[in-house]
C-alpha cells in the first residue's frame, strides 16, 4: 500500500490537509449551533444542566461522550502546526480531557455545573467557543 512519495510526503500532507478541512466544517457547525443555542437561553440550559447534574449516571455517561469525540479527533489529528489546524488538535484534546474529568472527578463537575448559575465566565466562554466554531468555518468552507 502506498502512502504517497516517501520523500516529500505530498499524498500524506494532502489527505492530512482534506481530513482538517473536513473536521472544521464539523466541529465549526456543531460548535456554533450549539453555543449560539447556549447563548440564545443560557438560563434555560443550565437549569437542564444543574437538574441532568443531579444524576451522577448522566455526568459518567456524557464523560464517555467526551473521550469518544476526544479520541476521535485526537487520534485522527495529531497537527501541531503554527497555523489554523492546531486549533482542532487542541480542541481534541480539551475533549478527551472534559470525559476523563466527568468519569473520574464527577463531583467536581456538578459543583462547576452549579458555578453557571452565578458565575459569568461560564457565558463568557460560550462566545469564545461560537467565535472559535465561526473561525473553524470560515476555514473549512470558505477558504477551501
Amino acid at each position: 500500500m502506498s502512502h504517497g512519495n516517501p520523500i516529500t510526503g505530498q499524498d500524506n500532507k494532502k489527505n492530512q490537509m482534506e481530513t482538517s478541512l473536513f473536521l472544521a466544517k464539523v466541529m465549526g457547525l456543531f460548535g456554533a449551533i450549539s453555543t449560539l443555542a447556549i447563548i440564545i437561553r443560557y438560563k434555560l440550559y443550565v437549569e437542564m444542566e444543574v437538574d441532568a447534574a443531579k444524576n451522577p449516571t448522566t455526568i459518567y455517561f456524557s464523560g464517555f461522550l467526551f473521550i469518544i469525540l476526544g479520541v476521535l479527533v485526537t487520534v485522527s489529528h495529531q497537527v501541531w502546526t503554527r497555523d489554523w489546524r492546531v486549533v482542532i488538535t487542541v480542541l481534541g484534546w480539551m475533549m478527551l480531557a472534559k470525559g476523563v474529568i466527568r468519569i473520574f472527578l464527577p463531583d467536581t463537575v456538578k459543583k462547576l455545573i452549579e458555578k453557571k448559575k452565578s458565575d459569568r465566565r461560564f457565558f463568557l466562554a460560550e462566545v469564545v467557543g461560537f467565535f472559535i466554531s465561526i473561525y473553524l468555518l470560515y476555514k473549512g468552507f470558505i477558504l477551501n
